[in-house]
């Protein structure tokens, strides 16, 4: 834009100011999503999509988490309130070979334990049938 006189002169500083005003709203927004982005728990969900996406993965932490799950479980029923040293170790040995074992193992669990629970709903649906 070519300015001749003052009036131009405004006109330009006008546009100007606009302009700055809206780089300056951009700016804002953008920094906002930047933000929002950095929040802990968005940062998780992040995280937890790109290891869905990863394939193979899932069936890994599944199965490492089933292993955690019964090591633990099995050194509270195993120690329970046991303030003893010599039970914390053993309970511990224990927790880490069945969470292993579990985490080995974890395909043929899943399975078992999908036919018991099918059976039990076949007798449940047997048991209702026969009451009607």
């Amino acid at each position: 834009m070519e300015i001749k006189n003052s009036e131009d002169l405004k006109v330009a500083i006008r546009e100007l100011e606009a302009k700055e005003l809206r780089q300056k709203q951009q700016l804002a927004a953008e920094f906002h999503a930047y933000t929002e982005t950095l929040k802990p728990i968005n940062l998780l969900k992040s995280t937890f999509s790109k290891v869905k996406e990863t394939p193979g993965i899932t069936g890994t932490l599944l199965k490492a988490t089933m292993g955690l799950g019964v090591g633990i479980l099995s050194k509270r029923l195993f120690l329970g309130k046991s303030p003893g040293i010599l039970r914390k170790v053993v309970g511990s040995a224990v927790q880490m070979g069945l969470a292993g074992l579990v985490a080995k193992k974890s395909d043929a669990i899943k399975y078992n334990s999908g036919q018991l629970i099918k059976r039990i709903f076949r007798s449940r649906v047997k048991d209702l049938s026969t009451v009607q």
